[in-house]
């Protein structure tokens, strides 16, 4: 286990390596002139002489070659330091460090939300196969995995906060605002789950151990909770781990919406201001949060699943 877990962290750091580095080149190919952007962003237009300009470069170093400043934030990001905001004026970690909370609640409440409802859900809608209920959950499935994340956030302010006022548009003021952004995000989850934990108890329920089961004179409810669950679950795990990473990364224009003070909000006004600092930071830290997510969950997978086992270097 030692082993695969050195293999997969290495991998990981090389995943993080190649994301950083496209990004980090990427940023510095598009058109516009960074030093003019950071002058914008913090002083505004009218702050754009080349005097300034020539100032900005000099204290952020934008006069050296490009793969001479790359090499400088490599060396920098192994030793935990992730540079100094160009917008903001402080250090990127401190930043995140600030952010990085408000997301990661924003993530839980509505992977909590996702998982109370998709799970109980999908056995239901399975143990119902082919009846109302089941058509029912498959209908209301598809129709909201059919619409964008942003969509659906506008429909939940237009009805919420702006009809029936009963929760706040924005911001982070109390257990109210955070409802909006966390169901927002929970209903795509949800419905994917959903659909998943229904396929996976079907397809678990047709087996001849659990006809065995039957045939024994089980009770159901003791044939479902230790045979059928059990294991139905395991794919789900996955299915979960991968819905978290989409946490991190549909938080981006959630919080945008919304207005809450996380990592994704962050990133857009970096974006904007054409922070390159900032705008790593926030890349390798959702980068970072995918690939310890499938570590994770490679890991439970195996302790959940008795069948599958470490061998060498993978499973």
């Amino acid at each position: 286990m030692a082993k695969y877990l050195v293999k997969r962290l290495g991998t990981a750091l090389l995943v993080l390596w190649l994301v950083g580095t496209m990004t980090y080149f990427t940023l510095h190919v598009t058109p516009g002139d960074m030093a003019n952007a950071i002058v914008i962003a913090v002083w505004g237009e009218e702050s754009v002489t080349e005097e300034t300009l020539s100032r900005v470069r000099s204290k952020f170093n934008l006069e050296r070659p490009v793969y001479v400043q790359y090499a400088d934030w490599m060396i920098n990001v192994f030793q935990g330091r992730l540079g100094t905001s160009y917008k903001y004026n402080k250090p990127v970690s401190y930043m995140l460090s600030i952010r990085l909370p408000n997301t990661l609640l924003l993530g839980f409440t509505a992977f909590l939300i996702s998982a109370l409802i998709s799970i109980p859900g999908g056995v239901a809608s399975a143990l119902n196969h082919n009846r109302f209920f089941d058509h029912a959950s498959r209908i209301i499935t598809l129709f909201l995995s059919s619409f964008p994340s942003f969509w659906v956030a506008l429909i939940m302010i237009i009805v919420f906060s702006i009809h029936l006022r009963i929760l706040p548009v924005s911001g982070m003021n109390g257990i109210k605002s955070i409802v909006l952004p966390a169901l927002t995000l929970s209903i795509g989850m949800t419905a994917t789950t959903t659909r998943m934990m229904r396929s996976s108890m079907l397809d678990v329920l047709g087996q001849d151990y659990i006809l065995t089961a039957q045939a024994k004179g089980l009770k159901k409810a003791v044939i479902i909770r230790r045979h059928a669950f059990r294991n139905a679950f395991p794919p789900i795990i996955t299915v979960m781990g991968l819905q978290i990473g989409h946490i991190l990364g549909g938080a981006v224009v959630i919080e945008n919406i919304f207005s809450w003070p996380g990592v994704g909000e962050l990133f857009i006004s970096s974006l904007n201001a054409k922070d390159v600092p900032m705008i790593e930071g926030c890349v390798i830290v959702i980068a970072f949060g995918y690939a310890i997510i499938n570590v994770i969950v490679d890991i439970i997978y195996v302790f959940v699943d008795p069948r599958i086992k470490f061998s060498g270097g993978g499973k």
